[in-house]
């Protein structure tokens, strides 16, 4: 009988945060209780869509006097595992069938820290541009995508890696900063193993 009323209260939520997104094409799968979302009129999301446990969506409209319109865009037939985070000041773009494991944080920004006679927390928000990860990706585990990043199509980012710049289309890339360790070779129809510099 509890799990009927949770289920029914869940229903209840899902409307509520429905008619405040800025658009969803069909219903998400996710208890709502545990998901934290600001500005719910940025987050835009497509269909099939299923949201883990503890997931944050945080669309940031204003910081220290400045306004931004951010919008958070969710592609159709997307997975995202428990306690994601997704911030954005500009925007951040998830193409289709992308799946998330637990603890990804994309943002397509950070805090100034120039200024040193001023607490980070009270400098700008500072962003290199949007976050776009196109379609038929997979991101591991507590990896971390930042401002600027595009990553192509069927690329896999590993568990843990740092992702500062953009990553080719059928590439799989890990570490931090994270690089390219394979690449798809559509000639021989197999991934290859990819040299790793140094520097």
């Amino acid at each position: 009988m509890a799990n009927f009323f949770e289920r029914i209260i869940n229903q209840f939520r899902w409307v509520y945060w429905s008619r405040r997104f800025g658009s969803v094409k069909t219903k998400i799968n996710a208890d709502w209780k545990s998901i934290n979302i600001q500005n719910p009129d940025s987050l835009y999301f497509g269909k099939n869509v299923g949201i883990g446990k503890y997931t944050y969506f945080l669309p940031c409209k204003s910081h220290l006097g400045s306004k931004y319109n951010p919008q958070i865009i969710i592609g159709d037939n997307c997975w995202i595992g428990i306690r994601n985070s997704f911030a954005a000041i500009d925007r951040i773009q998830i193409g289709n069938n992308v799946l998330f494991a637990g603890y990804v944080h994309i943002t397509d920004h950070s805090h100034g820290y120039e200024n040193i006679s001023l607490p980070i927390r009270a400098q700008t928000l500072i962003s290199k541009g949007p976050v776009i990860i196109e379609n038929d990706c997979w991101l591991g585990f507590g990896c971390e995508i930042l401002s600027g990043v595009h990553i192509g199509t069927h690329s896999i980012v590993a568990a843990r890696a740092v992702v500062t710049k953009d990553v080719p289309s059928y590439s799989i890339v890990a570490g931090n900063p994270a690089k390219v360790i394979k690449r798809y070779n559509f000639e021989i129809k197999k991934w290859e193993r990819m040299k790793i510099s140094n520097e």
